[in-house]
């Protein structure tokens, strides 16, 4: 879970440039079957543009069996970009980027892991190609004060070609 939380984002929005009021974003690129790895675990989200508005809808499960549901979009007015993601057992992530750009993101998340485990800190992501994103997540654990931090990276799913 801390994979698919760490990961979430990553992907959410790399590559765009986010700064106009009247802005479409090119969520194409990003749609699909992706997997990543983290500390020996795997994560795979399916995402999905929302139509006729500028966010996705990802659906994640990790290795464990859990999963989450999350919700991405750009907010104009603020000229930010928010997710926020809900899943098992209480588990949810809230993040602002603040900072984004063609090829990375940067902003503030919280998130709750389904063991109970809060943090909060600064997530990035950087896309690495159009097949590739890796995110970073620098954390502080609420309850013992200790920072974390949290390395995904995340490929797209080949579709494997049917032969005839």
């Amino acid at each position: 879970m801390k994979k698919i939380i760490l990961s979430l984002s990553f992907i959410n929005f790399l590559g765009m440039s986010l700064f106009a009021d009247d802005h479409k974003c090119p969520w194409e690129w990003l749609t699909g079957h992706w997997k990543g790895d983290s500390k020996g675990k795997t994560t795979e989200v399916t995402w999905k543009k929302v139509k006729g508005g500028d966010g996705l809808t990802g659906a994640w499960k990790d290795s464990d069996g859990n999963i989450s549901k999350e919700v991405v979009g750009w907010c104009p007015d603020l000229k930010v970009v928010t997710a926020f993601a809900t899943g098992t057992n209480g588990s949810y992530w809230n993040i602002t980027f603040n900072e984004v750009g063609k090829d990375r993101m940067k902003g503030k998340m919280r998130r709750r892991l389904p063991d109970g485990v809060v943090h909060e800190g600064d997530f990035v992501v950087e896309r690495e190609g159009n097949d590739r994103i890796v995110n970073v997540f620098k954390g502080k654990n609420i309850k013992t004060g200790e920072i974390e931090e949290f390395k995904g990276v995340f490929e797209r799913v080949k579709k494997k070609k049917t032969k005839k």
